[in-house]
């Protein structure tokens, strides 16, 4: 039986323009009419794990204005806890500004509002949420003393640990020693690092210097590239599986409730990373955040087609260091590297 996904974050309101391009400074173009839907990443994430069966909790300050309280609603009937949904008196809810390419690929504005009201304080009050959780997930659209208060309180429970860097800033080691599975996408990996990319070859060296400031297990999405996955001993990179992309806004979000939700069900971390790039492919393939979570039953008919990944493999034997500590080996395979076909996020079709 799933065990409990306790979600940390924020919850925007996004207000999406589909552009013809991306234009320039001082430059005004026509968009096509706006379009408004739920977002968030820490929203995002948690209707992504509750939509794939998991059982979820999920932390978040709204505004108490007409956005907020439509929002607290919304969390209510999609079967989150009302009483960790906490409502600033004075502030606005959170707001997203998308502006969406014909491609695909987005550019973000985020203006915090009640997101940036919450504090350690809030969680000191909602203590009964840790109860039963096994994981935690929580990202960087809060303040940082709360994402950091809260991982000490995962630490102290014995939970395992999630956090998206985003957006993306750089980090103490004490923060990142906090952390079993740290998910930053490519660019965001290489500022928390200090290394820039210059080849995929570079990957794991960036991932390594992660894994030196302290995370457990890095793994950093690479859009229509895959994912690239790494800890003290295994390597694994996989593909992109191939679908029509339409907005990338939720894909990342979508790997990370994945993500969460197959680790609290206990699935080895090769399969949770595969379940979690599915995900983010298939919610690539619609508009908007929330609306493009694919639910579970989506989710594992797709995957179905995607053949047996075992087949799809490319193994090299490499001798591994014994360690004692499960999340720094979550994958009791003895290879080393792992080249997986049709098991990344999205790439378009050709």
């Amino acid at each position: 039986m799933a065990k409990k996904v306790l979600v940390l974050g924020s919850s925007n309101v996004d207000f999406i323009l589909r552009i013809p391009r991306f234009h320039n400074p001082g430059e005004t173009i026509m968009g096509e009419n706006l379009i408004t839907a739920f977002g968030g990443k820490g929203a995002n994430q948690a209707i992504a794990a509750k939509r794939l069966g998991g059982k979820v909790s999920f932390i978040t300050k709204l505004g108490n204005d007409p956005y907020g309280k439509s929002y607290q609603k919304y969390l209510i009937k999609n079967g989150l806890d009302p009483k960790c949904l906490l409502m600033d008196r004075n502030l606005p809810n959170g707001m997203a500004l998308i502006e969406l390419h014909p491609k695909g690929e987005n550019r973000i504005i985020v203006s915090p509002g009640a997101n940036g009201s919450l504090f350690p304080k809030d969680l000191e009050k909602l203590k009964q949420a840790w109860k039963e959780v096994k994981v935690f997930v929580t990202q960087l659209e809060i303040p940082l003393p709360t994402v950091k208060a809260a991982l000490e309180m995962a630490r102290n429970h014995g939970t395992i640990t999630l956090l998206n860097p985003s957006p993306s800033i750089r980090l103490p080691s004490q923060l990142l020693s906090l952390v079993d599975f740290l998910v930053p996408n490519e660019l965001e990996a290489q500022l928390l690092a200090g290394i820039k990319m210059k080849r995929d070859q570079d990957l794991p060296k960036i991932a390594g210097s992660l894994l030196g400031m302290g995370a457990k297990n890095v793994v950093i999405t690479l859009g229509p590239k895959g994912a690239f996955f790494k800890n003290r001993d295994e390597e694994i990179w996989m593909e992109a599986f191939r679908v029509k992309v339409v907005d990338t806004t939720a894909a990342g979000d979508a790997f990370m409730g994945a993500l969460a939700c197959g680790l609290a069900e206990g699935k080895p971390t090769r399969e949770a990373l595969r379940f979690a790039n599915a995900a983010g492919a298939l919610a690539a393939t619609k508009l908007g955040a929330q609306p493009s979570l694919p639910n579970r039953k989506q989710l594992e008919r797709f995957l179905s087609k995607q053949g047996n990944p075992i087949k799809d493999c490319h193994l090299r034997r490499q001798r591994r260091r014994s360690s004692p500590d499960h999340l720094r080996r979550p994958h009791q395979s003895p290879f080393s590297l792992s080249r997986q076909r049709n098991s990344g996020l999205a790439t378009r079709d050709p």
